[in-house]
C-alpha cells in the first residue's frame, strides 16, 4: 500500500504538470489567434473556394509539420492528426469569412444602386 506522503507527492507532481500544460495551452491559443489573422489575410487574397481548400497546400503543410515533429523527436502521427483538425477548422472558418465578405459586397453594391 502506498504511503500517504507518496500519494501527496504524486498529486503535487500531477498538479505541477497540469499547470505547465495550462501555460502551454495559453501559448498555443495565442499562436492559433496569430494564425487566424494570417488565414483571414490569405483568404482575402484568394479568388475562389478551391483556392481556400487547396488540397496540395494542405499536404505540403502536413509534410512540413511531420518532418518538424520528427526533427524534434515528437510523434509525427499526433502532430499530423492535430494539424488535420486545425486545418479543417481553418478552412471552414476561411470559407465562412469569405462568403460573409461576398455577401456584404453584394449588399453594398445593391444599396448603392
Amino acid at each position: 500500500m502506498e504511503s500517504l506522503d507518496h500519494q501527496r507527492s504524486m498529486t503535487s507532481q500531477l498538479d505541477d504538470v497540469r499547470t505547465a500544460i495550462d501555460e502551454i495551452d495559453e501559448e498555443i491559443v495565442a499562436l492559433i489567434w496569430r494564425r487566424e489573422r494570417l488565414v483571414r489575410l490569405a483568404g482575402s487574397l484568394k479568388d475562389n473556394d478551391a483556392e481556400v481548400k487547396a488540397p496540395a497546400r494542405v499536404e505540403e503543410v502536413l509534410e512540413h509539420v511531420r518532418t518538424t515533429a520528427q526533427a524534434q523527436d515528437g510523434d509525427p502521427t499526433v502532430v499530423e492528426a492535430t494539424y488535420r483538425a486545425m486545418i479543417d477548422a481553418f478552412i471552414d472558418y476561411e470559407l465562412k469569412v469569405r462568403h460573409e465578405a461576398q455577401t456584404r459586397a453584394k449588399l453594398d453594391a445593391f444599396s448603392r444602386s
